[in-house]
């Protein structure tokens, strides 16, 4: 028999189909709208029987999507925020009745709304995610989001601030002693900030001179070598009196816990050091471009950030120019110069 019930401050339904027990979540702390998923389970189940394919609304399927897909937390709040937004145009249809028309539809209300064309772009990325999973679901055929033309949609220019030699030594000379380490060895590694700050001390190995991320924002673990300046922070960190004993994070709290961040001494720092337009992120940035402006390659900088392609390291390309004028130089060699002289004459 069909009932429904409360767990945990959500209602579920269960029911049995062929001799099987289904239990699924309303996703709902009201026990009427938890009624109605159950009777549109049922009529879904009953539909497939007869051999119908069942038509979803799209609050259940991202109520599913947001519930089993294999996401990182923060990609999942993204996410969240982004339906909430789409729930405003898509809820109470059927997902095979979203289509281009819809889509310009929520396109044109969140521009309405003043949010900009990347917003709008992290919105619909989302909804392709969704429909994609729908699709082996067995609830869509096609991705509506794939045929939408997005031209009018300006993609942004990534972010490249970074500090000038003078800036860095301001803002280390203004910055408190628990700031000053985490700022170097961001600075000298292009570590992520979450990268830094769950960075375990076993994690570290001084004799190899390098760190080991087993967690990585793409999945693969890689391997980060230490400059000087890199160990010299990292030795500091551990010998500070202050510290507490068998401390597993490197950044540990008085009280043994983790920083998430020093985003209030970071800023005080660069209020002090009057640097405008920084972001923690920036350190990440100008590790990479002194990395470039020091002769460094585009593979190598890519595999000590850890990006999955080198394509996503070229917007450090323009800050070296020399091998480009070396290039230019040895392919010159072979262009017939006395006619181009004489010619000139």
């Amino acid at each position: 028999m069909a009932s429904v019930y409360k767990r945990g401050g959500v209602f579920w339904v269960r029911f049995r189909v062929n001799g099987h027990h289904v239990r699924r979540s309303a996703h709902t702390a009201k026990k009427p709208e938890a009624a109605a998923f159950l009777q549109r389970l049922l009529g879904e189940y009953a539909a497939k029987a007869r051999g119908d394919r069942p038509r979803h609304l799209y609050e259940d399927a991202a109520a599913r999507f947001l519930d089993e897909a294999s996401i990182r937390p923060k990609t999942l709040a993204c996410y969240a925020t982004s339906n909430r937004s789409c729930l405003r145009v898509f809820a109470g249809r059927y997902l095979d009745d979203i289509d281009r028309r819809l889509i310009a539809e929520f396109v044109s209300r969140r521009k309405k709304d003043g949010v900009s064309d990347t917003t709008v772009r992290r919105d619909l990325a989302y909804l392709s995610s969704m429909c994609t999973l729908a699709i082996r679901w067995g609830w869509l055929d096609t991705n509506p989001v794939t045929i939408f033309n997005k031209r009018s949609l300006k993609e942004s220019r990534p972010r490249t601030r970074f500090l000038t030699h003078a800036e860095y030594e301001a803002l280390l000379a203004e910055a408190a002693e628990h700031v000053r380490p985490a700022i170097v060895l961001a600075t000298a590694t292009g570590l992520r900030k979450e990268e830094l700050f769950s960075l375990t001390v076993t994690a570290i190995d001084l004799p190899r001179r390098e760190i080991v991320l087993d967690r990585t924002k793409s999945g693969t673990p890689r391997r980060v070598p230490l400059s000087d300046a890199a160990i010299l922070a990292i030795q500091r960190v551990i010998a500070d009196k202050d510290r507490p004993r068998n401390a597993i994070y490197l950044f540990t709290k008085a009280d043994g816990g983790r920083y998430g961040d020093v985003k209030k001494g970071f800023a005080a720092a660069c209020r002090r050091a009057r640097i405008t337009g920084l972001r923690w992120h920036d350190l990440r940035h100008t590790f990479a471009s002194w990395f470039i402006q020091s002769g460094g390659d585009l593979y190598h900088l890519s595999r000590i950030l850890g990006h999955s392609t080198v394509q996503m390291t070229t917007r450090y390309s323009h800050l070296r120019t020399q091998d480009i004028h070396i290039a230019m130089e040895r392919a010159a060699q072979n262009w017939p110069q006395d006619r181009l002289t004489n010619s000139a004459n």
